[in-house]
């Protein structure tokens, strides 16, 4: 539905001239009518009006396991976000870093073959700033292990820890009030 503010064909039909008496307030209307929008849109789609998107709350902890293929990754992420938030993982061995895109994806494995590495992770919503990392305590070496538990699920995207995916709504949470949207 397309906006609508009020007066807004008034204040097109005013003559600049013979303001009447009401102008003010009636403008006054229009553009609280616009602002209103503008933040509903903004808290729907998870924009910044502002152009400058914060970063999500830094995940709590990041934990790593051998895997057949690689390493298997679990991201426990229990703060207050928005749909759209994204994962990547910074794997250092041998004095490089690489990062893994890991999408909305809590659970995963990453199939960096038999290497010793050091990993983080940065939660971040799309086309906006990366968080503060948080990193895994000790370097893991992957390929390592012939059979693996997998760790428990975490969920993706706004879903809680063992949710099946669909569940989550625009924002995750304590409270069911959408999060605090943070400004620069």
């Amino acid at each position: 539905m397309p906006s609508q503010p009020k007066n807004l064909d008034w204040i097109r039909s005013v003559d600049p001239k013979n303001l009447p008496t009401d102008f003010g307030h009636r403008l006054y209307q229009c553009l609280q009518d616009l602002t209103t929008n503008d933040n509903v849109v903004a808290q729907q789609g998870n924009f910044s009006l502002d152009g400058n998107p914060t970063a999500p709350p830094q995940p709590q902890a990041l934990n790593m396991v051998p895997h057949p293929q690689g390493v298997q990754y679990q991201i426990q992420h229990e703060g207050e976000f928005y749909q759209g938030i994204n994962y990547e993982i910074d794997m250092t061995a041998q004095g490089q870093t690489h990062t893994f895109d890991v999408g909305s994806s809590r659970n995963g494995v990453l199939p960096v073959g038999p290497v010793t590495a050091s990993y983080q992770v940065r939660a971040r919503y799309p086309n906006g700033k990366s968080g503060n990392a948080v990193a895994f305590s000790q370097p893991v070496r992957g390929a390592s292990v012939s059979q693996v538990t997998l760790l428990p699920s975490q969920g993706a995207g706004t879903t809680r820890p063992s949710q099946p995916p669909g569940f989550g709504g625009p924002y995750r949470s304590s409270n069911g009030a959408p999060p605090v949207r943070r400004t620069k």
